[in-house]
């Protein structure tokens, strides 16, 4: 089963997204904050990382400038979630290192879909 670390500022979203990993068959761990994202790494060792673009402390674009710079974090692969899908921020998130985007609100199916593209295409990748 593979571990996912869900990062959001909102609980509802959080909620949402956890629900339908979790009834996909995942296990499921969460953050409010991306200031939490190296010890909830270092304790639950994902195999993906959803992160949400705005969040107030640390945004999901520094959370992820984080993790690419640390070495054992950086080969995670991430999924951003945003309520913009402004162009730039899909530019700004693939040259960071992010895998791929999620869009709030996302379509029934979307976030399986992607969560398992992602997945399988990190493990093909790794053999």
């Amino acid at each position: 089963m593979a571990r996912i670390l869900l990062v959001d500022d909102s609980e509802d979203v959080r909620l949402a997204l956890a629900t339908i990993l979790e009834d996909a068959g995942y296990e499921v761990f969460e953050a409010a904050d991306g200031s939490e994202v190296p010890d909830m790494i270092d304790a639950h060792s994902p195999d993906l990382v959803l992160l949400d673009v705005a969040m107030p402390r640390v945004d999901g674009f520094q959370a992820l400038r984080n993790m690419k710079a640390n070495e054992n974090h950086r080969d995670i692969p991430v999924l951003m979630v945003t309520a913009k899908g402004r162009p730039e921020d899909l530019s700004t998130a693939r040259n960071l290192g992010a895998r791929d985007f999620i869009s709030k609100p996302w379509a029934d199916g979307e976030v399986e879909l992607r969560v398992g593209w992602v997945l399988e295409a990190t493990v093909r990748s790794a053999h």
